[in-house]
């Protein structure tokens, strides 16, 4: 044993409950003061456990020692992790269920990010919530639009591209030829009326990603089509992140694409 295990138990149980995370440092520091070497993890987490004041501080002493055992360190006794034991538990299955749905509702649209500020934030149709978070996001667009997507027909989506035209926001728009000429479709109506640059395959397969990259930093990419079968009806996702590596990736294909292409024929 080693004093990473320190460190381990200080990142682990921080965010859980800073009296237990307290009590296990007091007990392994304790430890090398009194012996000059680092208990067992065993002893450590029976010690702490037998320190321990409260029922709910022992059980999660017990859930932390299994997260730990999980990582691959033996002990003599392993313990399937879950989730960290609650103060509060409720005996209304159906209310937690009902607060269940609520929270997975609430995530959908709130990025899950991580500690160096990447995040990432899947959204599923049919569902206004995510075609509103949809829209936010392409209102909040500042420098740049570039739109890779195989069908266009959902005027709501077509007027939030005009928008930010209007404002400024370099749009540049990548579609299927095939697509393009489609009853209803909107890529020949934004490159002949609002003149924003539009290119298309012109080849026997189909261009068919679905994504856009807004402002260099952020990266959308799904099933979604932009038309209203998506919106309404299908079974469709999306993930938002700005993470540098996806979001450089995707930048390079639609680049690639964009010099690959012939301009749109009006």
């Amino acid at each position: 044993m080693h004093s990473s295990y320190s460190s381990t138990i200080r990142r682990e149980t921080h965010t859980e409950e800073s009296g237990t995370h307290q009590r296990l440092v007091k007990v392994y520091e304790s430890h090398v003061e009194e012996h000059g070497s680092s208990p067992s993890l065993a002893r450590l987490f029976d010690t702490a456990r037998d320190a321990s004041s409260s029922e709910h501080d022992r059980d999660v002493i017990t859930w932390l020692e299994s997260v730990i055992t999980s990582s691959g360190v033996h002990l003599d006794h392993a313990i399937t992790p879950s989730t960290p034991p609650s103060r509060e538990s409720c005996d209304d299955s159906e209310q937690d269920q009902d607060q269940d749905q609520d929270q997975d509702q609430d995530q959908q649209r709130q990025p899950q990010r991580k500690s160096n500020g990447v995040f990432v934030s899947p959204v599923f149709f049919p569902s206004e919530a995510s075609f509103h978070h949809l829209i936010d996001t392409l209102d909040g667009a500042k420098r740049s639009l570039d739109i890779c997507v195989f069908t266009i027909t959902d005027d709501e989506v077509v007027n939030a591209v005009v928008r930010a035209h209007d404002r400024g926001v370099k749009v540049r728009i990548i579609s299927d030829n095939e697509k393009a000429d489609d009853l209803g479709s909107d890529v020949k109506r934004l490159a002949s009326d609002f003149n924003i640059p539009t290119r298309v395959d012109n080849s026997p397969s189909h261009m068919h990603h679905k994504f856009l990259v807004i402002d260099d930093g952020l990266l959308v990419n799904g099933s979604y089509n932009w038309t209203k079968g998506a919106r309404f009806h299908n079974r469709e996702d999306l993930t938002l992140t700005n993470s540098g590596k996806a979001v450089r990736a995707f930048k390079s294909q639609f680049e690639r694409l964009w010099q690959e292409f012939e301009c749109f024929e009006l």
